[in-house]
């Protein structure tokens, strides 16, 4: 069951009834593609993940597709630390939250060298959130489309607000889970959270669960305990630090039992 925060989030998605690839004529595409999306050095997060990062499905008809990218949207003045950050997602106004991201991406893009000469060298695939959560000063949404996953962080301290997005187009698709089995699409450094003007790295975690997995629970370095959110088949947490998990996630089943399973993207095939 998909919660009110999610249908409220996807809402904001202004192409939500499109599908990708667009027609080359369509007005939106052109002015995507009339933009300037070149980002200065110095608002350029470099993209790293300590793991394989594998999205939801293959682009059709993309031949070269964006592995990762990074968009930055940023304002100066943010503070220090993430100060704020609770191990355990806060239960808030769903409407406050949708209010936080909204200026999330609602699509991610590839690249398609074969339609150059055409003048549409750029597909965007239309992503909805997922799951959304939020810890202190922090919104963290997961989103999900044909064949693309982006990540979207927002902090909102001082009456200031950062927006740190990234995506992941045409790589190998998530395994649908069996009832009791957790699959990680990526963990690791979270590629969004290193820029010159954010707060420094984070560890992050997302992917699929099984119809009887109620919760997720990993360890930090020292020894905190950080909740996962789950909802609607995905789970997904975050935390202060570089590569700060440890390799093992407890799961709680339905049954109330628990068991401890690898943190780790599977290789494919």
């Amino acid at each position: 069951m998909r919660s009110p925060l999610l249908d409220d989030l996807s809402g904001l998605d202004p192409a939500r009834h499109l599908r990708a690839p667009g027609h080359p004529d369509d007005p939106a595409l052109a002015r995507v593609l009339a933009a300037d999306r070149t980002v200065p050095d110095r608002y350029r997060a470099p993209v790293r993940r300590s793991r394989t990062a594998v999205a939801t499905g293959a682009v059709a008809g993309v031949a070269v597709a964006v592995a990762a990218g990074v968009v930055v949207t940023t304002t100066f003045g943010g503070p220090e630390a993430y100060a704020s950050w609770t191990p355990t997602p806060q239960v808030v106004d769903p409407a406050a939250a949708v209010q936080d991201a909204a200026s999330c991406p609602t699509a991610a893009h590839a690249i398609d060298e074969d339609a150059a000469d055409q003048g549409s060298p750029i597909t965007e695939i239309p992503v909805d959130p997922v799951l959304a959560e939020v810890r202190g000063d922090y919104t963290y949404v997961l989103l999900s489309g044909d064949g693309a996953l982006a990540e979207c962080f927002v902090t909102t301290t001082d009456g200031s607000s950062q927006v740190y997005s990234s995506e992941s187009v045409g790589g190998t698709p998530v395994p649908q889970p069996g009832p009791r089995e957790l699959v990680v699409a990526e963990s690791g450094t979270a590629s969004w959270s290193d820029g010159p003007n954010g707060e420094g790295a984070v560890t992050a975690a997302f992917g699929r669960v099984g119809d009887e997995i109620e919760a997720v629970t990993v360890a930090t370095a020292d020894g905190e305990q950080v909740a996962a959110s789950v909802d609607d088949g995905w789970f997904a947490l975050w935390a202060p630090g570089e590569e700060t998990f440890s390799a093992l996630a407890q799961v709680t089943y339905a049954d109330g039992t628990t068991e401890e399973v690898p943190l780790e993207v599977r290789p494919a095939g």
